[in-house]
C-alpha cells in the first residue's frame, strides 16, 4: 500500500508501483499495458473529477497479487463517483464527430476483467480493478 498526493505529477510513481506488482503477479506484457492504460484513466478521473483538479487530496493505492492475477484498489476521499450515472459512449460515430471526452470509463471496463466502484463511509470512492492472467 502507498499513498500519493492526487496530482498528475504522481501518475508515473503510481504506474511504477502497479506495474511492478503486475509483473510479480505473472501478467503478460499485453495485460500489463492494459493495466497501465486503465490505471492512468482511473487516476486521472480521480484527480480531475473526484478532487476537481484542486490537488488537495490523496490516492491510496493497494496492489494485491491474487491466484488469478492482480487486484488494484484505488481509494480517494473526494466526491463519490457512481458509474451508473455516466451515459454509455457512442463508439460507432466517427471520431471527428464524437465528444472529445468521456471514454475513460469505457476503456477501463474493456481493458480490465472487473471494474467495481464502491462508496466509502463519509465520502470518497473505492475503485477495485482486477486483471486476470491470460
Amino acid at each position: 500500500m502507498a499513498i500519493y498526493a492526487a496530482t498528475l505529477d504522481n501518475l508515473v510513481r503510481i504506474n511504477d508501483q502497479v506495474v511492478d506488482s503486475a509483473r510479480r503477479a505473472g501478467l503478460s506484457e499485453k495485460a500489463i499495458y492494459d493495466v497501465e492504460v486503465a490505471l492512468d484513466e482511473a487516476c486521472t478521473n480521480i484527480i480531475e473529477h473526484s478532487y476537481r483538479g484542486k490537488s488537495k487530496g490523496e490516492i491510496e493505492v493497494i496492489c494485491q497479487i491474487i491466484p488469478t492475477g492482480l487486484k488494484i484498489i484505488l481509494h480517494d476521499s473526494g466526491c463519490y463517483f457512481n458509474p451508473d450515472f455516466i451515459p454509455k459512449p457512442d463508439v460507432k460515430t466517427p471520431i471527428n464527430k464524437r465528444k472529445q471526452r468521456g471514454l475513460g470509463l469505457y476503456f477501463m471496463q474493456k481493458l480490465m476483467d472487473e471494474v467495481i466502484y464502491d462508496p466509502c463511509e463519509g465520502e470518497g470512492t473505492m475503485l477495485t480493478m482486477i486483471k486476470r492472467k491470460e
